[in-house]
């Protein structure tokens, strides 16, 4: 799959990325380059994420709460 820069250097992600990324108008992705390749980072939300760590609550609880600081 190819895609194009314009003059103003943007890029159209096709729709069925998108799609599969849940990725809307406005959505703030993060750019990250590593060893040459570009990474076009969509955001995780935390709901995603239920059942994928090996946490206890109290870890967890520890984990959004430095989430939210780093956000600030």
């Amino acid at each position: 799959m190819g895609i194009k820069v314009s003059s103003k250097g943007q890029i159209v992600i096709p729709a069925e990325v998108r799609e599969k990324f849940r990725i809307e108008t406005g959505t703030e992705l993060e750019v990250e380059e590593e060893e040459g390749i570009i990474k076009l980072i969509p955001p995780v939300k935390l709901t995603d994420l239920c059942g994928t760590w090996e946490l206890d609550k109290e870890e967890i609880d520890k984990e959004i709460e430095k989430m939210r600081r780093d956000t600030r």
